[in-house]
């Protein structure tokens, strides 16, 4: 039998005296092209992550717009895991944007940027708060309206002239990044006209006030319906074994009250996904909800999706 030999010391792995292969850094199966941008009107340094389509748009149409906020944790699973629904016509041709941030480049996410650009209000955990040790990572914390700003005033414009896409334009979040996705939603009518949000942390800010009481709550009081003149579709998502941060009541709470506003332009869908948790929920979710989210559309291959508008 011929010995398997590592060479540690010059990286190249041998057979017997044959040197086969030597370590080369991993290329995405996908195309990802990454644009670093000027500094931006709130003085953040952004990157984004462009994963262009991967078939072409049909006959008279353009690509559609899918924006990722916390990139480096969604966005390059989502652009792989979701080829099949994209070449198969489940949901449209479509252009993968991951927003991200320049000082990111080692691969590692940086809490502090999703601190500031996340969070709607400006909040030091308090002593008996559980992130009370971390009190000094929320000093910066309360820019989500700067940053959604920037989104609108310059990301999404940076891929509207320089690429060829539609108006379909879905926003994609998870628990932090999916509450910068709820406040886009509730203080942004015509930004996005689709919504994927995974266990969001609604808690923020007021996790000992009660549920009415807390700021999303209190923001949705202040919305105006008439400002909502298009047909919005949000896919809600949490795991079943969340609700030991009150995730899934606080969603229940919000969906409730979102559905008794009787807007007809607003569609909302939750689903509570079977045996997962906030630390492995996202991939369900987002397969369940890209599909969902294009379910009872004209030229959409149909779905054995539960989802209906």
């Amino acid at each position: 039998m011929k010995k398997l030999i590592v060479v540690l010391l010059l990286g190249a792995f041998s057979i017997g005296n044959a040197q086969i292969a030597s370590p080369k850094v991993f290329e995405f199966p996908f195309k990802v092209q990454v644009y670093d941008l000027p500094t931006s009107e709130n003085g953040i340094n952004y990157r984004i992550y462009v994963r262009p389509p991967l078939i072409a748009p049909e006959e008279g149409e353009k690509a559609s717009s899918f924006y990722f906020l916390d990139p480096l944790r969604l966005f390059v699973p989502s652009s792989a895991m979701t080829s099949n629904f994209e070449y198969f016509n489940y949901h449209p041709a479509a252009y993968f944007i991951g927003v991200g941030y320049q000082n990111e480049t080692d691969g590692i996410p940086k809490e502090l940027n999703r601190i500031r650009d996340y969070t709607p209000t400006n909040f030091v955990p308090t002593e008996n708060h559980f992130l009370a040790n971390k009190a000094t990572e929320y000093k910066d914390s309360g820019e989500c309206d700067a940053f959604l700003e920037v989104l609108k005033g310059e990301l999404i414009p940076f891929i509207e002239d320089n690429f060829e896409v539609s108006e379909d334009r879905v926003l994609i979040g998870k628990s932090m990044s999916g509450l910068a996705a709820v406040h886009s939603f509730l203080t942004r009518p015509n930004l996005f006209n689709r919504y994927i949000i995974i266990s969001p942390s609604l808690w923020w800010d007021d996790w000992f006030k009660k549920r009415h009481e807390r700021y999303v709550m209190r923001q949705l009081q202040n919305i105006n319906l008439e400002n909502y003149d298009k047909e919005v579709r949000v896919y809600f998502a949490v795991g079943e074994d969340e609700e030991r941060f009150g995730l899934i009541t606080d969603l229940y709470v919000l969906v409730n009250a979102i559905n008794a506003m009787g807007s007809k332009n607003l569609k909302i869908h939750l689903d509570v996904l079977e045996g997962e948790q906030h630390e492995g929920v996202f991939p369900g979710a987002f397969m369940k909800g890209i599909v969902g989210i294009y379910t009872n559309e004209k030229n959409r291959r149909s779905s054995s999706s539960k989802v209906k508008w």
